[in-house]
């Protein structure tokens, strides 16, 4: 049977009716189905009723689901509500043996019950957790885990996490104070971290270095972190490396020089993403790449670039104009002249309408016109 999926839709009246609205159209669906088995259900609402999430949850193991996603974003961020609380709901693991994915969203669980469940769970292959707020430890590990992608972010209080997992292949983590280890993940190809976890990676590269030179994809969100001068130059040679994704802030000295030396560390990175928050232009003090006596931008194998939030500045265009000067090989660049964290939601279109926008695509164009050798795409 093909997913079930239940999505965000709110309207123009109060949230409680919509509430009880959406759970009555759930609640008559779900009686209405005659099938054995689901192969997935997704419910995504703000949610607050616990009889009803139990019922749902109930109706899913019954039928020996395979993939379970619950996001119960708040639709009001100052929203206090508490959250629905899935540890109590696992009088029995066995329920859930059917499981390959699972994905909670605002939704509080303990790390004891993800180990259990990951024990309990033998084809669980995708696991994640999001804002919840009793999340202290975990310890993925066992004989059988079968797991491939593992994604923890925004968990309140958490401060101590073991990975040892020969089948992991993607880790997400958005996270603050947590100490982190990583026993065994021979087959770790993707990463993305995010939060302050970013400044500690950035800080100790080098405790890193078992699993980085396997990775195929490397995500970084820097916008928030200092790096300090002496951090970048100690990153390990990246053999594998084929996409890099930096989100950076640019209005600091010095800003694209950690982007520079995972370049300089990456001899067979493919494509390059840059996520550019709060580009300002160049005040003219500011010690440029070019000018950096440990980074050296030289024969790059990059062949795609990517650029959120450009602006046409200074600032952005210079690096951009170095990348495409060391990057022989280079045939695409993508320019989007839109926040970042725009992209894919409603207020983009309305932003695409501002004169700002139509100011920065021209921008866009005509910094394009210089290098019509290159495949350029500005949306």
């Amino acid at each position: 049977m093909a997913d079930l999926k239940y999505d965000l839709g709110m309207g123009t009246k109060a949230l409680d009716v919509e509430r009880n609205k959406f759970i009555s159209w759930v609640n008559f669906v779900l009686r209405s189905l005659q099938c054995r088995t689901i192969e997935g259900l997704r419910i995504c609402f703000d949610i607050v009723c616990d009889d009803d999430i139990s019922n749902w949850i109930n109706f899913a193991t019954e039928r020996r689901v395979q993939k379970l996603e619950l996001d119960f974003t708040k639709v009001q961020l100052s929203s206090r509500i508490r959250q629905y609380n899935f540890t109590s709901h696992l009088d029995s693991y066995s329920n859930f043996r059917s499981l390959t994915s699972l994905r909670l969203t605002c939704l509080d669980i303990t790390g004891e019950a993800v180990e259990n469940l990951l024990s309990n769970c033998p084809l669980l292959e995708v696991l994640s957790v999001n804002n919840s707020n009793c999340f202290k430890s975990l310890k993925v590990s066992g004989a059988s885990l079968k797991l491939r992608r593992l994604e923890l972010k925004y968990l309140s209080g958490f401060v101590d996490l073991e990975i040892d997992a020969a089948n992991l292949i993607s880790f997400e983590f958005f996270a603050y104070e947590t100490t982190v280890s990583f026993v065994n993940v021979p087959n770790l190809a993707e990463v993305h971290i995010a939060c302050t976890y970013s400044q500690y990676f950035m800080h100790n590269l080098n405790q890193f270095s078992s699993f980085l030179s396997q990775l195929r994809t490397l995500k970084l969100e820097l916008q928030s972190v200092k790096v300090p001068e002496a951090v970048p130059y100690n990153i390990p040679i990246l053999f594998d490396l084929k996409h890099l994704e930096l989100t950076i802030k640019v209005n600091d000295d010095d800003c694209f020089l950690p982007c520079a030396a995972f370049l300089k560390a990456s001899p067979s990175l493919h494509r390059l993403t840059l996520k550019l928050f709060k580009v300002e232009p160049s005040s003219g003090f500011e010690r440029t790449v070019k000018d950096h006596q440990y980074v050296s931008l030289r024969d790059l194998s990059i062949r795609e670039v990517e650029l959120i939030g450009f602006m046409g500045l200074s600032t952005d265009t210079e690096f951009l104009i170095c990348l495409i000067e060391n990057a022989k090989q280079l045939d695409k660049v993508t320019l989007y002249p839109c926040p970042p964290f725009f992209l894919g939601k409603p207020i983009e279109l309305c932003h695409r309408d501002t004169k700002e926008y139509q100011s920065i695509r021209k921008r866009a164009v005509e910094f394009a016109a210089n290098y019509p050798q290159l495949d350029f795409v500005i949306p």
